[in-house]
């Protein structure tokens, strides 16, 4: 008995060994991906396996740095013995096998890969981004607000859900609901290389350039028809005598003021994703006199304007800081 006992807890020790080497290579592996030194990752992850070559991490680990890679065919190959597995990161080996396919020209089986996933991770928001994000790239882009719809109901925040959103109304010529996106999403990432892009597309929004050709095909929703109009009047105001030395941004900025109460004035008793989740939290906002901070916020991808008027308006932006915070988005 003594004997039995002896070998049960050499073994046992002999196990934790094992799995304590085998985390040691997978850390080791994590911090060379995350420098970029995905060759070297691969040898930890590799080691990993040998010393457990059904280890769930260390074949998501890899599937992940061959994704890094560019190479798919073992991406995949490593993702779907994850999923085969089905215990732990099966989701995210969804997400890279998904990823995996639409970047190696498979779009189409990459949206079964999404849908299946999402039948058992109905509450994956980066499922549903995925997913908008191959949508997008086929120019479908219906299905892909959808999904980004979805995407932001799990996840208000989610920065990439509101940039791509805005994008892809702007696609379709429709102005108003890709202005209330891109005010979203500059209010919270106003600084970076997607920044730009928005900034930009939010300035053609307004001056309805850019998007003529989709205006054919795809006119504003009637719900939103008199805001859209009156873009087109603030435009034409712009140029008059009582305009024309105002700073460009307080212009703006009162100009979205009008767009924000209008529709909140016109919303009433309707109600709907578009009208609960973003005219109430723009209507808020301007109720509130936080529209000028948000205008001058938002273009700090641009230019320095926002740093200038800061320095006599540091209250402002406080106080359109202290809103933000606590105002949560509804749908």
């Amino acid at each position: 008995m003594k004997k039995i006992a002896g070998f049960l807890s050499a073994f046992s020790f002999l196990c934790l060994c094992t799995y304590a080497q085998e985390n040691n290579f997978i850390t080791e592996g994590i911090k060379m991906h995350d420098k970029g030194d995905y060759e070297g990752a691969i040898t930890f992850f590799k080691k990993a396996l040998q010393s457990d070559k059904n280890s769930i991490h260390a074949n998501y680990e890899m599937a992940s740095t061959y994704l890094a890679m560019k190479d798919y065919t073992n991406a995949l190959q490593y993702a779907d013995k994850v999923i085969a597995r089905n215990l732990d990161y099966v989701d995210q080996a969804y997400i890279l096998k998904g990823s995996a396919l639409d970047l190696s020209g498979k779009p189409l089986q990459a949206i079964n890969t999404y849908k299946l996933a999402l039948k058992k991770y109905s509450k994956n928001q980066s499922l549903y981004y995925n997913l908008a994000l191959t949508y997008f790239s086929l120019k479908q882009y219906n299905d892909a607000d959808e999904a980004l719809i979805r995407s932001l109901k799990l996840d208000q925040l989610h920065a990439g859900s509101h940039f791509l959103l805005g994008l892809s109304q702007a696609r379709q010529g429709k102005r108003v609901k890709s202005l209330l996106v891109l005010y979203n999403f500059l209010l919270l990432e106003p600084k970076t290389k997607r920044s730009i892009t928005a900034f930009q597309t939010l300035q053609d929004q307004w001056k309805n350039a850019g998007n003529k050709a989709a205006q054919v095909n795809n006119e504003e929703d009637d719900e939103f028809s008199t805001a859209t109009a009156m873009l087109d009047v603030l435009q034409d105001a712009n140029k008059n005598e009582a305009n024309k030395n105002k700073p460009e941004y307080l212009l703006l900025g009162e100009n979205t003021n009008i767009i924000f109460t209008i529709l909140g004035e016109e919303k009433k008793d309707k109600k709907g994703f578009w009208w609960n989740f973003y005219v109430d939290y723009f209507y808020s906002l301007a109720s509130n006199h936080h529209t000028e901070a948000l205008c001058y916020y938002i273009t700090q991808s641009a230019n320095t304007a926002y740093n200038e008027w800061l320095k006599d308006n540091l209250k402002k932006m406080e106080a359109l800081s202290e809103w933000y915070t606590k105002y949560l988005h509804k749908y």
